[in-house]
């Protein structure tokens, strides 16, 4: 079974978004072994403490894991759900794990993107914070599906 672990700055704040996170944790564990690693935000007043802060949590993190590191940010790559699809099964298909990193609200110091083998963006647009990982779930739990071949995505 393909591994995928998701390292998250912060823990969403409302019930609603908590909920739809596990909603499509508990689908892509049928597909993937999926492990979400909460690290913890900071509470720094300044914002650049606080993204340099994180980052460094994040590092941390990275430290030691084994896998391909793909940094979720807006500066990224834009990919199609099919074109994001095709790249989780390149790794599957290599028994590679992948690792994605999300950050903070304030995003992420150049030590954590210079860390990563890719950044991929989310969107073009710009997502709250506390939105980023059920949407994230969401398109991973798609491309799971696409690789699979169910009816689950829709290409129009």
């Amino acid at each position: 079974m393909q591994r995928i672990t998701l390292l998250a700055v912060g823990v969403p704040r409302f019930p609603w978004i908590r909920e739809g996170a596990l909603c499509y944790k508990e689908r892509i564990d049928h597909e993937a072994q999926l492990e979400i690693v909460s690290l913890k935000a900071s509470t720094h007043g300044d914002p650049v403490a606080q993204r340099d802060e994180e980052s460094g949590r994040i590092l941390d993190a990275l430290s030691g894991r084994r896998g391909t590191v793909i940094v979720l940010d807006e500066r990224g790559e834009v990919h199609t759900s099919a074109s994001f699809a095709a790249l989780v099964a390149g790794a599957r298909d290599q028994g590679q794990p992948l690792i994605f990193v999300l950050g903070g609200a304030h995003g992420l110091a150049d030590g954590v993107r210079q860390r990563a083998d890719r950044i991929l963006a989310l969107s073009a647009m710009t997502l709250p914070h506390e939105l980023c990982q059920v949407f994230f779930l969401e398109q991973l739990y798609r491309g799971l599906q696409i690789n699979k071949g169910t009816g689950y995505h829709h290409a129009g």
